[in-house]
């Protein structure tokens, strides 16, 4: 039985508190859009050479999130797993804030925004960012669909949830494919590298998910049932697993072709390797594993929580890898061929953020975080207390 649907009342200093923070934080990133759009992006420190940098991450980071942040509803709708339908409505309001949020950054950071009516008039169906644009949009209406077949007709509901599941699976498939399909670029070029998207947004997004879930009925006083903290933990053991499977497959597949031998040894060895041993591999796969397989630690709201916000920082690590490494290591323009020119050939690129990409970047999140805030306080997105059924037993390790 769903407990009914409220809205939190929104009247308590700490959510005020956030109110104010992420509202300061939002108007840095509107500082700091406006600083580099008179002054250019000469005042970044993206080159010729990194032309993705830290806004980049962050976009993408909230967009692949925002995915998987519907892991909840089709769970329930698609899969039958009746026990998390009481999360529906949070989870589609949840992808349509990180959604926005990222694509926020995404669009003030094109150098020219004021200009985006020119690439809607002339697209470029070959480029991968022009079928994105419409991935992008189409999610979000199918989850604004999803959410008001909830709300008010509930007989649409496993259609326009079924449509918005395999819709999310070619958004992010799109989205790793903006890289993977980059033949010049060799840290980037895989067929792995969509599936791998997908496996790294179901973790993070759950990740988001969890956090923000257990966070909001902690600071209401609503109950939540330990089952269902259990079930939650055992998601993400399951996402955390398949993205350490996809990057094995990956390395091994890679390593078996000579062609591949130097920029294999360089992501493992080179400049960016503390990035991908240590939030790659250790914060995105090995450390979660470590506190949700612990039974004391994996059994407690506490340490999914931890490990929920640790697979964050991996998914954040993944994406700046993929980023950073990608555009860092030396260019094959002609893929097959040696070539030789006085600019940069061979050099490894280096880039430190600066100031004002990462607050256009932290304006992202501010935007996401300030629509789940206000969502939660004006609409009935949440249960009164989340119940799990008395027959459902989830796995225990």
């Amino acid at each position: 039985m769903i407990s009914k649907f409220t809205a939190i009342e929104g009247r308590s200093p700490g959510y005020f508190a956030l109110l104010g923070l992420f509202g300061l934080l939002l108007a840095l990133g509107a500082a700091a859009f406006l600083y580099v759009e008179l002054q250019g992006h000469g005042v970044t420190n993206m080159t010729n050479q990194v032309i993705w940098g830290l806004p980049h991450i962050f976009a993408i980071s909230l967009l692949v999130m925002a995915s998987g942040a519907l892991n909840l509803a089709s769970m329930s709708t698609v899969f039958g797993a009746y026990h998390y339908k009481q999360f529906g409505r949070f989870s589609a309001f949840l992808a349509i804030a990180l959604l926005s949020g990222g694509l926020a950054v995404l669009v003030l950071d094109l150098g020219r925004p004021d200009r985006m009516l020119l690439t809607m008039i002339h697209m470029n169906f070959s480029s991968m960012f022009t079928w994105n644009v419409f991935l992008y949009s189409g999610f979000l209406i199918l989850c604004f669909l999803y959410l008001w077949s909830m709300f008010q007709h509930e007989k649409f509901t496993k259609i326009a949830g079924s449509a918005a599941f395999a819709w999310r699976l070619i958004l992010t498939t799109g989205t790793g494919s903006i890289f993977g399909v980059i033949h010049a670029r060799e840290v980037f070029h895989s067929a792995i590298t969509a599936p791998t998207f997908i496996a790294v947004s179901l973790t993070s997004g759950t990740a988001v998910s969890v956090l923000l879930l257990l966070g909001v009925f902690r600071a209401t006083g609503r109950e939540f049932d330990q089952k269902l903290v259990q079930g939650l933990r055992n998601t993400l053991i399951f996402f955390t697993l398949l993205v350490l499977y996809l990057l094995i497959v990956e390395k091994f597949t890679k390593s078996y072709s000579p062609a591949f031998y130097e920029v294999e040894s360089w992501i493992l060895t080179g400049p960016y390797a503390w990035l991908y041993w240590g939030g790659v591999v250790g914060a995105g796969v090995l450390l979660p594993l470590a506190i949700l397989f612990n039974r004391s630690l994996g059994n407690s709201p506490s340490g999914v929580v931890a490990a929920s916000v640790v697979s964050i920082v991996g998914e954040f690590a993944f994406v700046s890898h993929v980023l950073l490494a990608g555009q860092s290591y030396p260019f094959n323009m002609f893929p097959g061929y040696r070539m030789s020119s006085p600019f940069l050939d061979g050099q490894t690129a280096s880039y430190v953020p600066s100031f004002p990409e990462f607050f256009l970047g932290m304006g992202g999140v501010a935007i996401a975080a300030l629509i789940f805030l206000v969502g939660i306080r004006f609409f009935r997105l949440l249960p009164e207390k989340a119940e799990a059924p008395e027959s459902w037993h989830p796995w225990n390790p």
